[in-house]
């Protein structure tokens, strides 16, 4: 799509603006993974939050989390580990990027939290809406796929905390095929006070 402008207040002619690629990610696929991060925060109301009040839990990604669809794993990724499966967005399932997001419950004080992420090929991850990762835009098909783990204990919050992963494929308006995966595998792990 072009849009006009006038460029220019003498001559007052027309140019034609033509969409730019910003940092190697197309702005269309940012502004679409943003407007479908938007949708999953609000479909978190009609999600059964995971209550944790045992001292210690595991929150995973599979088929449970908002948008999310259980896929196959690529060999090159990291093995998940029982319970967890890497997702892509069930609303696009070979779309090139998803967004999947989960609503959890704290009931006492947080001793320690992490979250482990393995994504091919780059993500944007929110929790309570403030940015935990925003990853550069990669050329490389298995990158970050070893996984790689944050301290989000300051993200959290006793009473209801919610998570919204953006992922993205590379290039990213390439489609998520066999030749071209794509999944994001996310592990939430919380230790309460004793």
């Amino acid at each position: 799509m072009h849009k006009s402008t006038v460029s220019g207040k003498a001559k007052n002619t027309v140019k034609q603006l033509k969409p730019r690629r910003h940092s190697g990610i197309w702005a269309g696929s940012v502004a679409k993974a943003m407007r479908t991060m938007i949708a999953a925060q609000r479909s978190l109301n009609a999600q059964n939050p995971v209550v944790i009040s045992q001292r210690a839990r595991r929150i995973s990604t599979n088929r449970n989390w908002v948008n999310a669809l259980e896929i196959e794993r690529n060999p090159a990724w990291v093995a998940p580990q029982a319970g967890e499966s890497y997702v892509w967005g069930r609303n696009d399932p070979n779309g090139p990027a998803a967004v999947v997001a989960r609503r959890f419950t704290i009931r006492d004080n947080i001793e320690r939290a992490s979250l482990f992420l393995s994504v091919d090929n780059f993500a944007i991850v929110l929790i309570n809406g403030r940015p935990v990762v925003i990853d550069n835009p990669q050329g490389n098909v298995s990158f970050f796929n070893p996984g790689r783990t944050f301290n989000i204990r300051r993200f959290l919050r006793r009473g209801t905390n919610d998570i919204v992963i953006a992922a993205f494929n590379f290039p990213s308006n390439a489609n998520r095929s066999g030749d071209n995966p794509a999944g994001v595998l996310a592990r939430i792990e919380i230790e309460l006070e004793d």
